[in-house]
């Protein structure tokens, strides 16, 4: 299949709290409103994105999901990992700025039945040592309830620190990136996968548990060093963390869109760690509607079909 990306590069920055500040619930940015193809995120935009670090160094992106808890990318720790060489940097915008807010892992739980790139079950849990305090910099996403389902042509937004392009770093001051791609179905993303591969069009590449997002021409992708990182889609005002940043045939390729570990597969996981945790959006659907994203549940159509069954039969009747 050739190379798959993965985590790389660099340092992190946080900037500062604001005097007057009220937490009004996960994914929800309190600002106004590379990734290959993207462009420069603003301060506070994404304010869930973590940076998970080894020794200092950045080596993938995450995503802050409560008070204490990090998610990420499991292939972000290689096997026998020492759990006191890893931290995670948060409210970060720019690498190579001081840093405000780092925290080093109390524990690292990677899905015990990942193995290699690719492969099912790349998802990790960061315990983080101390309490996060929320700012206008610093916020939970939203995870999905796993019934939650993100349908193919949602657009949704990457984001990380990633290499712009195949081979090529993120130039100073090395901006936090975003980067707007579409919900491939996983059907669709297996079969573009398997043109011009050696794979046999009976063995998969892309699993049930992963979600693709890109496009069939290639051009805009995560990439190397954006591993670890949120997929989010908007639901109403808030964003809903749909994918992990997992794998890639290169950066951006035709036919080879960026594959996603797929969250709302592993809820009833994250929460034997995280009993309380709240999930988001049950039993929904999100669609584009002049792109905007409008809720659309199994309970609201099946009231909205038979309010109008009501009505015709009142008619009737009169």
């Amino acid at each position: 299949m050739g190379p798959l990306h993965c985590g790389a590069t660099g340092l992190l920055l946080i900037l500062g709290f604001h005097s007057t500040w009220a937490y009004t619930g996960c994914g929800r940015p309190l600002t106004l409103d590379r990734i290959v193809g993207g462009q420069d995120a603003t301060n506070g935009e994404w304010p869930w994105q973590a940076s998970v670090r080894k020794n200092g160094v950045h080596i993938c992106g995450g995503s802050l999901i409560s008070e204490t808890w990090v998610l990420t990318a499991a292939h972000c720790f290689v096997s026998g990992f020492k759990l006191s060489d890893y931290e995670v940097v948060l409210g970060a915008f720019q690498l190579y700025m001081p840093v405000a807010v780092s925290i080093p892992a109390k524990a690292i739980n990677v899905y015990p039945t990942h193995r290699w790139h690719g492969s099912s079950g790349d998802i990790a849990l960061i315990e983080l040592r101390d309490v996060v305090r929320y700012t206008d910099y610093i916020l939970p996403v939203c995870l999905p309830s796993m019934t939650t389902t993100f349908p193919m042509g949602l657009k949704c937004w990457a984001t990380g620190w990633g290499s712009i392009r195949p081979g090529g770093g993120l130039p100073y001051p090395k901006i936090l990136q975003k980067v707007d791609l579409p919900i491939i179905g996983t059907k669709t993303c297996d079969q573009w996968y398997h043109l011009d591969s050696t794979v046999g069009s009976t063995i998969p590449i892309v699993y049930p548990d992963m979600i693709c997002a890109g496009y069939k021409e290639g051009n805009k992708d995560a990439c190397k060093g954006d591993s670890g990182g949120p997929l989010v889609c908007k639901w109403n005002s808030t964003w809903l963390l749909a994918g992990i940043v997992s794998w890639g045939y290169g950066c951006a390729a035709p036919n080879r869109p960026g594959v996603y570990t797929r969250v709302t597969s592993y809820t009833d996981w994250i929460k034997q760690y995280i009993p309380d945790i709240k999930l988001n959006a049950d039993n929904v659907v999100l669609i584009n509607v002049n792109h905007g994203h409008k809720l659309f549940s199994g309970l609201a159509r099946t009231m909205t079909m038979v309010m109008s069954i009501m009505t015709v039969l009142l008619l009737v009747l009169l």
